[in-house]
């Protein structure tokens, strides 16, 4: 089995892949505990324990204070396959490029049960990279600079990274896709979100809009920040549907599936995700098909 580990920015963004992935790839989520999970990931007849429980347990929670988030990023949020392929999507809220560390820390976990002489008998034999996070106002190629600048040390050779395309020559297949809007080369998710959530309730969307727009003072966070005042009105939208809950939930339970399979990034994300060059891990051999 093959494994893609997807390092998103946010619950939202996480949520977004997942569905794309479950509207377009006909992929469902693994709903199984941690130690059922495919393995060194979860539970391994070669391992006192998987690696996210691993990563749990190196976590000392008396050092947390009541109101932290745990566990901390990066965080294993979902894993997402189907019978008929033999890769499974692991999908981990990162925070954004500015935890590059931390990821890089979890990667190195990953890196050092795959030298061990067992991993041909691990489920998942090969794992790819893929980082996912907006443009933003600095704009594509600013992003993918900061990749490159944050990545190259520990994964190889990433001056050639572009959006949506996979590096095969870096120490495991590596790639960056930057959510961004063609014309301006900035923006953020949101840009994408807003059309779909507009066209499957038009009157909610309007009047959610009208809402923030009307009642915005020069300070609040939605008055000058595009993004922010995006992601204001498509939560305030979803709020008849999933009262009082995120984007991210809104975008998990909220927006119909044909929403997804009709936007042109959830096309592009998943044509990406599915076009990872495999190959062969001279450590671990040809990769086996396994049920997820």
């Amino acid at each position: 089995m093959k494994a893609v580990l997807v390092f998103c920015e946010g619950a939202h963004d996480v949520a977004f892949i997942r569905r794309s992935l479950h509207a377009l790839g006909g992929y469902v989520d693994v709903k199984k505990p941690i130690g059922e999970l495919p393995s060194p990931f979860g539970g391994s007849t070669t391992l006192p324990k998987g690696l996210i429980a691993t990563r749990l347990d190196k976590q000392d929670i008396e050092d947390f204070k009541l109101d932290n988030e745990y566990p901390p990023t990066p965080k294993y949020d979902a894993f997402v396959g189907k019978d008929s392929s033999d890769t499974v999507f692991v999908l981990l809220r990162a925070g954004g490029q500015d935890t590059a560390e931390q990821v890089i820390d979890l990667l190195g976990d990953l890196a050092a049960v795959f030298k061990l002489a067992q991993v041909a008998q691990f489920d998942v034999t090969e794992y790819a990279v893929a980082v996912f996070c907006d443009a933003d106002a600095k704009g594509l190629t600013a992003k993918l600079e900061t990749f490159q600048q944050n990545y190259s040390a520990y994964l190889g050779d990433l001056s050639r990274a572009e959006h949506a395309k996979w590096i095969a020559t870096a120490t495991v297949p590596v790639g960056i896709f930057v959510f961004h809007d063609v014309a301006t080369q900035t923006g953020t998710l949101e840009d994408h979100l807003a059309p779909m959530v507009e066209s499957w309730t038009p009157d909610r969307y309007a009047g959610a809009r009208n809402f923030i727009e009307g009642n915005r003072k020069p300070g609040d966070p939605v008055w000058n920040d595009e993004a922010k005042r995006l992601k204001a009105i498509l939560t305030a939208t979803g709020q008849f549907g999933q009262p009082g809950y995120s984007l991210s939930v809104i975008l998990r339970n909220g927006l119909p599936d044909d929403k997804f399979s009709t936007s042109q990034a959830s096309k592009a994300l998943v044509e990406f995700l599915e076009a990872v060059p495999w190959k062969s891990r001279k450590s671990g051999g040809a990769s086996s098909a396994s049920k997820v």
